[in-house]
């Protein structure tokens, strides 16, 4: 394979976006918060094979979340933590993708909402179902609600995938010239896997026939008055996909145009639908700003359940349940270079006098790029956090920049602590030589060559012995 192929498939392989990644299926259990300790998990069959699931919360109607190419449910976390006091909602993972069994591929949109709706035939999940889907997800809710009507009564997008938008983008990139940057190269090959890659070969989503998936998804053109929230990325966020080459801005600027003119062409699929733009996050929604998400949950659900009659509890922080306030009681920073890259760890001290604090929130108060952090979720227990306990967060610095970050503590009845703030400066990245263990290739080698000649000895014996 030639140096400039590896340099144009590798950030493909890399990509952390959810539509270009692909995740082996594992049967270890996932390890979970002590806030998600009443969760209820389990694997159901769907036809052959099995399908993993997490349900968190009560309530009707309840929310499923149908995650993005390559992604499993973990991508809901922060959204199911945020959300699950208000009614039941419920996460899954796609065959072959997290702790579900692998099925026969090529497959395609069709296949995994005829899995999905297995899933919830056979496994304890009451509906009616609102149905959210993020990005390639985005796709499948769309055909799952046009195949099953009778059982949804709600969709979100969440800066959802357009069945054109493989060809968009294709048609939107410059005619290819000799000597042009390998960015360009590396965009086209990934419109192509979007428009019509045949869910063959290494580069795939999840094994998906795109272009028969593409061509299901297009075919549902109205969702009649099905209520509809459309959840769209910043128009002020230059990353128009993570973990791919970016494009230059004469490029990239009309590309995310074309993003939001798709975004509005899908709030037309519903007479009845509402758009949500988020305030600084790319196309990573659910994790970089998942309370905007469950604004959006909760607003077409609000909407259901008065147009049903269904008393609309008030939310968690008006309930009165809460009498305290977690405090954060020390911050503390330290820096260290690993493998080329600056870190800049934080540790934040803090107690919660309930022992039920979820997330550290995460905000960006000014920075000289665009930043979109994540929140961090609490892995301490009840005793720690009454205690007094400490929670790391880490920055990597993948180029030169400062900024300044706000944390608070956030608990299960909607208390927030005092906001603390870090300044801090990022250094570019430095030339990293990775560590080469000579000796144990060498050995690796040696025994690779042993095993050869044994072999061409024996079948050369074999040969002997037959003349």
């Amino acid at each position: 394979m030639t140096m400039k192929l590896m340099k144009t498939i590798l950030p493909l392989i890399c990509t952390a976006s959810l539509l270009f990644s692909s995740s082996s299926s594992s049967s270890a259990p996932r390890p979970l918060p002590p806030s998600m300790s009443d969760a209820v998990t389990g694997k159901v069959d769907v036809g052959g094979y099995e399908l993993y699931y997490i349900c968190i919360g009560e309530g009707s109607p309840t929310v499923i979340l149908e995650a993005g190419g390559g992604r499993n449910s973990t991508e809901w976390d922060l959204v199911m933590l945020y959300y699950y006091k208000y009614t039941r909602i419920c996460a899954y993972d796609r065959a072959g993708l997290g702790n579900s069994d692998s099925a026969p591929e090529p497959r395609s949109y069709a296949d995994a909402t005829r899995d999905l709706h297995a899933l919830l035939q056979n496994a304890p999940i009451e509906g009616p179902y609102f149905l959210v889907g993020h990005s390639g997800g985005g796709m499948m809710v769309r055909l799952y609600a046009n195949q099953y009507p009778d059982d949804v009564v709600g969709v979100v997008l969440v800066d959802s995938a357009h069945p054109d938008m493989g060809d968009r983008l294709l048609i939107a990139l410059p005619t290819e010239i000799p000597g042009e940057d390998e960015s360009l190269d590396t965009w086209r090959r990934y419109a192509t896997v979007l428009s019509s890659s045949d869910g063959r070969g290494p580069y795939t989503i999840d094994g998906m026939d795109m272009l028969t998936s593409n061509a299901q998804v297009s075919a549902v053109t109205s969702l009649g008055d099905l209520p509809l929230a459309v959840v769209s990325r910043s128009p002020d966020n230059p990353i128009l996909m993570p973990g791919i080459t970016p494009l230059p801005d004469e490029i990239n600027i009309p590309l995310l145009q074309q993003w939001q003119d798709m975004q509005t062409e899908l709030e037309g699929l519903s007479t009845n639908s509402t758009r949500f733009i988020a305030d600084h996050s790319g196309h990573g929604i659910p994790e970089e700003e998942p309370r905007l998400v469950v604004e959006a949950i909760r607003f077409i659900v609000d909407e259901y359940r008065s147009a049903t009659g269904i008393v609309i509890p008030p939310a968690p922080d008006a309930t009165g349940a809460s009498n305290h306030v977690p405090v954060i009681t020390g911050m503390a920073k330290h820096e260290r270079w690993q493998n080329g890259s600056l870190f800049i760890y934080v540790d934040i001290s803090y107690t919660d006098p309930a022992g039920d604090a979820i997330t550290i929130i995460n905000n960006v108060v000014s920075s000289s790029i665009t930043l979109s952090p994540q929140d961090d979720i609490i892995w301490s227990s009840a005793e720690e956090q009454i205690q007094g306990t400490i929670l790391t967060t880490s920055i990597r610095c993948r180029s030169e920049y400062e900024a300044v970050m706000e944390y608070q503590v956030f608990d299960a009845a909607g208390s927030v602590s005092n906001p603390e703030t870090v300044a801090f400066s990022c250094s570019a990245p430095k030339p990293y030589t990775k560590y080469i263990p000579i000796a144990e290739i060498a050995l690796v080698l040696i025994f690779v060559g042993v095993g050869i000649w044994f072999l061409v000895r024996y079948l050369r014996k074999r040969r002997e012995k037959v003349a």
